[in-house]
């Protein structure tokens, strides 16, 4: 193998890929090389691609152990490497927080997990047993004869979190579709707190949200929470003013709610959200908050302030903005009014509760890219190749990490957005899991549009989230929709992270659906989800008017769809009048009646997790996001008709019959 070839391989640039047709697809030189300089690599630099390849290689086995040693908390086995010949001396092992001293009178005997031959010196790794230790990560010092190194021990537990293993139901929300009980024109937490009464009242074990992580207050349009400015901070549009403690007498809020601009929005009752309006008046309402907590607040409530900021420098520090104290004060209000609606879910026999949910990357221009740009790769973003639902590919032009980069201080970065995203919550659902093991890289190659994959540290990154979930206490799910190397399908399983099923997608190789037994049973199960159509609409087809009416579709395409379409629903027919105990449906059955018949056959499956969308249950006709435009349709913005209490008092029956059979 020669240099340039084996640097791809210990740089993580893919050499191939199966394509969901079948085809094995194999990635040019060209687009290989582009790859590596997009990871700052100069590929015509042979001396550099040498020196780098060592580093990545060699050099490794001259170390007495790596920066992080991986440790399974069933087998206790330290990795150690040296030359062979030093095994005859002794070895010491020190974790200072834990009080353990570990030492061996010489290494003989011990396992022998690998070899390295350099420069004529066989190099060894040796398994060390160990001490029992508590899940987490542990500074260690290694000394074996006068060599002495210092490595973090990660202790990992084979599996992540788990509640007990039993089927449980859930309703899967935009928190920002919510109907605002304070009619201030997006959905809130005081929203979410209401609605954990309501799914606790219907026996219902989580909630599972969009993400919520901090949008661009400068440019409130941007509203996907899949770019977002930072996935470690909160969205402040999500706080509640009725919520929070400083909206007690106070006189400059109350005036401010009695405007005019105020008192129109409240009366309004827009079918999208007009982000600008809502932002510029929220924003105006949480100045009213923070200057009655300056003036008022108690040594107590200033104290708790002061120990948030300092608990969440590290993200904190990353926030931009003219008055820093009142940034912080907003993180501060959103992480309580989230703990409230946990601690509301808890209180209420709710078994899981909330779950977050954490974007695949973050904007180019956001916070969180500028405080860590030396992380991400130059010139390349993230997307997916062509699959069945996007031919050409997507590119989603968020940058992309470089996996290398990702090692640095014991990959912290990815430490800390994880447990930020798991504080305060149940749950995590990871978009695109497959990003921590591969991601589709999109560049320009000779001026034109390139791609191919790049692998990262998948054990490292798959041990944090088994590590994390245990200190957070928080199960974990891997949204795996697309094509997934079987890997990472069975690394998942083995770890108990719950895969996600969309039923729209659950098919035999014959097109028809799976039977209800055949779905998986580790599993969320969800009907539909942000970025397909909402129920009714699919069944009446206004997805596909809607496509045609913004332009995305010609008139052919959409006479071809909606053939598809019909056929589609007459297979979902055909599945629901096998499984379902219902009169036999038809092509012209009213939408609400089908979805009822499709929820009540899935509720019967094996799936430990079947989510409800609430979409579905208030028969929305618009989809929240149309994947692959942006300007065209008013992506994030669609919000419910109804209240949560009218959507409830509306299924109740529905739910009920839900919950019947789950638990049966």
């Amino acid at each position: 193998m020669d240099a340039l070839s084996q640097l791809f391989y210990l740089h993580g640039i893919g050499f191939e890929f199966t394509k969901y047709t079948g085809e094995q697809v194999f990635f040019s030189e060209e687009t290989r090389k582009r790859a590596l300089q997009c990871c700052g690599v100069d590929t015509n630099n042979e001396a550099g691609i040498a020196q780098l390849t060592y580093d990545l290689d060699a050099s490794l086995w001259l170390d007495l152990v790596p920066s992080v040693s991986l440790v399974e908390q069933s087998t206790c086995l330290l990795k150690l490497r040296i030359d062979e010949r030093q095994q005859y001396l002794a070895a010491n092992i020190d974790v200072p927080s834990l009080g353990m001293h570990i030492a061996f009178d010489n290494l003989y005997n011990l396992a022998v997990t690998g070899e390295y031959y350099l420069h004529g010196v066989r190099y060894i790794e040796l398994a060390l047993p160990i001490d029992n230790m508590p899940i987490g990560y542990h500074d260690a010092n290694v000394q074996v004869g006068e060599q002495h190194a210092i490595t973090q021990i990660w202790c990992v537990p084979e599996q992540v979190y788990q509640v007990e293993d039993t089927k449980r139901t859930g309703l899967s929300i935009q928190l920002y579709t919510l109907k605002n009980r304070a009619n201030l024109g997006i959905g809130d937490f005081d929203d979410l707190l209401a609605l954990t009464k309501l799914c606790s009242s219907q026996n219902m074990d989580y909630i599972l949200l969009n993400p919520l992580h901090l949008l661009f207050a400068d440019m409130p349009e941007r509203a996907s929470p899949y770019s977002p400015n930072s996935r470690a901070l909160l969205n402040p549009l999500y706080i509640s003013i009725v919520l929070s403690e400083d909206a007690i007498n106070n006189e400059n809020l109350d005036a401010i709610m009695q405007q005019d601009d105020v008192a129109a929005l409240i009366k309004s009752n827009d079918q999208f959200i007009d982000y600008e309006n809502v932002s510029r008046i929220k924003y105006t309402l949480f100045e009213a908050l923070y200057n009655q907590f300056e003036l008022t607040a108690s040594d107590e409530r200033r104290q708790a302030f002061t120990d948030f900021c300092n608990a969440h420098s590290t993200t904190l520090n990353t926030l931009e903005s003219d008055n820093l104290t009142f940034a912080y004060y907003l993180q501060w209000q959103a992480h309580m009014q989230l703990a409230l609606c946990q601690k509301s879910c808890a209180e209420r026999g709710m078994a899981i509760g909330l779950i977050n949910d954490l974007a695949v990357g973050c904007a180019g221009d956001g916070a969180e890219f500028k405080n860590q740009q030396s992380l991400f790769s130059q010139g390349a973003s993230v997307g997916a190749p062509p699959d069945p639902w996007a031919e050409a590919g997507q590119n989603w032009g968020l940058p992309a990490l470089n996996p290398q980069s990702l090692i640095n201080n014991h990959y912290q970065f990815y430490r800390s957005l994880i447990r930020a995203n798991m504080q305060n919550v149940g749950g995590l659902r990871i978009d695109h899991v497959m990003a921590i093991r591969r991601l589709w890289w999109c560049f320009e190659s000779n001026g034109e549009q390139d791609g191919c994959y790049v692998y990262y540290p998948f054990e490292h990154l798959l041990a944090i989230l088994k590590i994390e979930s245990h200190i957070n206490q928080s199960i974990v799910i891997g949204e795996d929709l697309g094509i997934v190397p079987p890997e990472v399908r069975e690394a998942l399983a083995s770890s108990g992270i719950f895969s996600n099923s969309l039923f729209y997608f659950e098919k035999q190789h014959s097109g028809e659906f799976l039977s209800v037994d055949e779905l998986a049973t580790h599993c969320l199960l969800m009907i539909a989800n942000h970025d397909v159509p909402p129920f009714t609409g699919w069944w009446q087809h206004d997805d596909l008017d809607i496509k045609q009416q913004y332009k995305l579709i010609t008139c052919n395409e959409y006479e071809q769809l909606k053939q598809q379409r019909i056929e589609e629903q007459q297979r979902l027919l055909r599945f629901i009048n096998h499984h379902g105990n219902t009169t036999e449906l038809l092509l012209h059955s009213e939408a609400v009646t089908v979805y009822s018949a499709l929820a009540l056959c899935l509720a019967g499956s094996q799936s430990r997790l079947f989510a409800i969308q609430i979409d579905d249950l208030d028969e929305q006709k618009y989809p929240v996001n149309i994947p692959g435009t942006d300007k065209e349709y008013p992506n994030w913005r669609r919000v419910l008709t109804h209240t949560s209490e009218e959507i409830f008092t509306k299924n109740a029956s529905l739910l009920a019959a839900i919950d019947s059979i789950r638990k049966g």
